[in-house]
């Protein structure tokens, strides 16, 4: 699935990109994303930076991540959308709504753009397990409100050109 996956990121996203070739990045790349993870003390890996190539209109970002925690605060990116694969573990995002007592972010060196956090207000949920693809569009309020255990995913985003 993650194959399949990555294979329609790149006709979607890469098309037409002034690139000789497209950005592969093989399963021992992704391998290796899930043995530091498994060695860091705390075991949560945010945002290990797997790739990034230029792509028409912008840059696509590959990232693993590893939660061991639901996450109290939701993120705006202003201009970046994600796409999550979920790997392992389950979990429930929250998107939608808004956030107070917001505070500005630079995620920039990790491919998300300047964005904004705060506590969430309002929103849907939706479970999330195993092969599982969710997208969050820019400017959307998003976080792992609840996990059954561990989680782990790629996190695909693009960053338009500025």
């Amino acid at each position: 699935m993650l194959n399949a996956l990555m294979l329609a990121w790149g006709l979607v996203f890469a098309q037409g990109a002034a690139q000789a070739s497209g950005t592969f990045v093989g399963k021992a790349q992704i391998d290796e994303a899930l043995k530091k993870a498994q060695a860091a003390p705390s075991g949560n890996i945010v945002d290990q930076k797997i790739a990034t190539t230029e792509i028409q209109g912008g840059k696509a970002h590959i990232a693993h991540l590893r939660r061991v925690q639901a996450e109290t605060n939701a993120l705006i990116h202003d201009h970046v959308t994600e796409i999550y694969y979920i790997l392992e573990g389950s979990g429930t995002i929250m998107t939608g709504g808004r956030i107070d007592d917001v505070k500005e972010s630079d995620l920039t060196s990790l491919g998300a753009g300047m964005s904004h956090t705060g506590t969430h207000v309002g929103g849907t949920t939706q479970k999330l397990a195993p092969g599982d693809v969710f997208v969050v569009p820019a400017g959307m309020a998003h976080r792992l409100s609840q996990l059954d255990g561990p989680i782990r995913y790629v996190v695909y985003r693009f960053e338009p050109a500025k």
